[in-house]
């Protein structure tokens, strides 16, 4: 029996990925509706020379992006294997770095003008990991700086009621973690079929989000539903800024 967090599914799910001869297995740095999202942000909070941390930078594509807007860049992740490939990927941007960091039972030092989560907070499915999580993103950041929380897992009919533990929301769910499935990704116009089990994670619906978002201290700005990608069918970008006070 290990000790493992469950939310360490993903540093498996790179290495089949990566076993099987792709070199990304997240979203691309030429993610379109990502550039363009990410470009109006920066712009619209003027960070340009501003240091924005990025939780759950997964393998340094958002990183690739915002060092080209012109942003000082840090990305944290669980995964060292992650943090590996986005060092590798960061390499010629010189404001850029990466560092392994359990985000939901650390919180980076230093503070920050602008924070990101592309893709994260929904791989936890316990109340207490997200609330530890998003009050770590709030720590880091100055007071009234933005935060994008950005293809969050969506669902109008998502389950709202509290979720204590892991073993909780397997029975809840009903979801299988443990019998691999077939997935594709291209990488350069190839494509790779990964033998992966899916990996935990909990949508929520709007009213929820915007509550544990309100309860963490952050201000609610707007709420996308996004179109269908190919990282995920249903989900919702979420623009926040840090209140001066938790609720």
């Amino acid at each position: 029996m290990t000790n493992e967090p469950y939310y360490m599914a993903y540093e498996k799910r790179y290495k089949a990925a990566y076993d099987a001869g792709a070199n990304l297995w997240g979203h691309k740095p030429d993610d379109e509706v990502l550039v363009a999202a990410l470009t109006d942000w920066v712009a619209k909070n003027n960070l340009q020379g501003k240091h924005v941390v990025e939780f759950a930078c997964g393998e340094g594509s958002v990183g690739i992006i915002l060092s080209r807007l012109g942003c000082i860049y840090q990305g944290f992740d669980i995964s060292p294997l992650a943090v590996a490939r986005s060092g590798q990927a960061l390499a010629d941007y010189p404001t850029a770095s990466v560092a392994v960091l359990d985000m939901v039972n650390q919180c980076p030092t230093g503070v920050y003008d602008a924070a990101l989560d592309v893709m994260g907070l929904h791989m936890l499915v316990v109340d207490a990991d997200r609330e530890k999580y998003l009050a770590n993103m709030r720590s880091a950041l100055k007071p009234g700086a933005p935060a994008l929380f950005f293809r969050e897992a969506y669902r109008t009919n998502a389950y709202s009621g509290a979720v204590s533990s892991f073993e909780e929301w397997l029975a809840i769910s009903k979801d299988d973690y443990e019998t691999p499935s077939p997935r594709t990704v291209v990488n350069d116009g190839v494509e790779y079929t990964v033998n992966i089990p899916l990996v935990p994670a909990r949508g929520k619906n709007k009213a929820d989000y915007i509550g544990e978002m309100t309860a963490a201290g952050f201000v609610v700005d707007d709420f996308i539903e996004m179109v269908e990608s190919q990282n995920i069918v249903y989900s919702a970008s979420i623009y926040v800024h840090k209140s001066y006070t938790i609720q």
